[in-house]
């Protein structure tokens, strides 16, 4: 009895922090909700509203019917599918060979892989720019999603790796003796079985797709092959920042992803945690 009553101030002192650290993180995501329901003239009241007093869609209307918002949705989903589909597809290619073959060099490779991650993305701008440049292959939607394939290839095989080593290597030898090819392995018995870990690889892949600005920015010229996220820029312009259009905007960029993860929750979980363990 006295010891629970030692930990109660430690357990209220936790949930404290817990309910600040939410305040925190989620009064942003409030706050650009709040104010993208707000008319030019209540955004910049003194004091600020808490809760808006009038309750308008016009930048939502004006995000969607007078700006090439739509468009931009258009683009960062077929983004989103392409690079998807090429990066789980190599990336569950290359995580098989690595788990399960025998190959000089295997150490160096993954070493490599890890390295290759720490460069930063705007170390690559300037070369990816003059080659695809000299190539004349600017606003072109194939070169961008190789482009994020190339990027999100070799972590999406490094995370996938660690689930695939979680599931026993007897299974693939009995689906051998049955007459089962390397690739009938990989994609009728591994990938089903490494759902949770390929939703998780998948989601991660979606998210840094979904709102990667820089490259699309850089890669693109045209409205019509640039982003979701250039659409949150466009509201700055030289008369000044179209706050109401900017934080409308977020809000429909952010949705999508919020979507995404409700649905997909408990794979990311299990995803995530499953490839901590082996066996």
């Amino acid at each position: 009895m006295i010891k629970r009553i030692k930990n109660v101030p430690r357990i209220i002192s936790g949930v404290v922090v817990i309910l600040i650290t939410t305040i925190v993180v989620l009064f942003p995501i409030y706050w650009m909700a709040c104010t993208s329901f707000k008319n030019e003239s209540d955004i910049f009241k003194l004091p600020p509203e808490i809760i808006p007093s009038k309750f308008t869609w016009e930048n939502y209307g004006t995000a969607l019917t007078k700006t090439p918002i739509p468009a931009f949705f258009f683009n960062t989903a077929i983004n989103v599918a392409g690079t998807l589909v090429i990066s789980l597809v190599c990336a569950s290619m290359a995580a098989y060979a690595i788990s399960r073959f025998k190959f000089r060099l295997k150490l160096p490779y993954l070493g490599i892989i890890l390295i290759s991650q720490m460069l930063p993305l705007i170390t690559l701008i300037v070369p990816l720019y003059i080659i695809l440049g000299n190539l004349k292959m600017f606003n072109n939607r194939l070169v961008l999603i190789f482009v994020y394939s190339a990027l999100l290839i070799p972590i999406s095989t490094w995370l996938f790796l660690g689930y695939i080593n979680t599931i026993p290597r007897e299974i693939d030898e009995a689906a051998r003796i049955d007459g089962c090819t390397n690739l009938m392995i990989l994609f009728r018995i591994i990938v089903p079985l490494s759902k949770p870990g390929l939703m998780a690889v998948g989601l991660n892949i979606a998210i840094t797709v979904w709102q990667e600005l820089i490259l699309a920015m850089t890669l693109t010229s045209l409205d019509a092959y640039r982003p979701l996220m250039a659409g949150v820029s466009a509201a700055i312009t030289k008369a000044g920042v179209r706050w109401g259009q900017m934080t409308a905007t977020g809000v429909i960029t952010c949705i999508p992803i919020l979507i995404i993860y409700i649905f997909c929750q408990r794979y990311l979980i299990r995803g995530l945690t499953g490839g901590a363990v082996k066996g």
